[in-house]
Formats: C-alpha cells, sequence, structure tokens
C-alpha cells in the first residue's frame, strides 16, 4: 500500500491518529517533558489547554486500556 494509499483510506488514518494521540497521552506522563512545556508557556496557551480538553477522551475506558 502507497503512502497517498493509506492516507486515503480512513481506517488508516484513524489508527494513525489513534496511535499518536495515544503517544502524546504518555507522554504527559513524563515530569521532564511536561516541565518543557511548562517553561515554553506552552501549557497556559489556549489552543494547548483546548487540546487537552479534547484528549479527555482517553478517559473512557474504552480508551484507558490501551494507556501503559
Amino acid at each position: 500500500m502507497s503512502q497517498a494509499d493509506a492516507v486515503s483510506d480512513p481506517r488508516v488514518a484513524n489508527r494513525a491518529r489513534f496511535e499518536l494521540e495515544l503517544e502524546f497521552v504518555q507522554s504527559l506522563a513524563n515530569p521532564f517533558y511536561l516541565h518543557s512545556l511548562a517553561q515554553q508557556g506552552i501549557l497556559n496557551q489556549p489552543t494547548f489547554i483546548n487540546f487537552l480538553k479534547y484528549l479527555e477522551y482517553w478517559k473512557d475506558k474504552d480508551y484507558a486500556r490501551f494507556i501503559l
């Protein structure tokens, strides 16, 4: 499957998004990463705060079971 086909296939695109968001959620458990975000002022940016609100769906047990 070519990269163009992968992007046009919704299942592949959804899986890629799922994996990317899962990796990001897991990275938020790293205090050094959070410290870096805080030092850069990212934690206070409205866009970032909205993204964190969007990621709250990871609290649902159907998604939370994937978090290591």
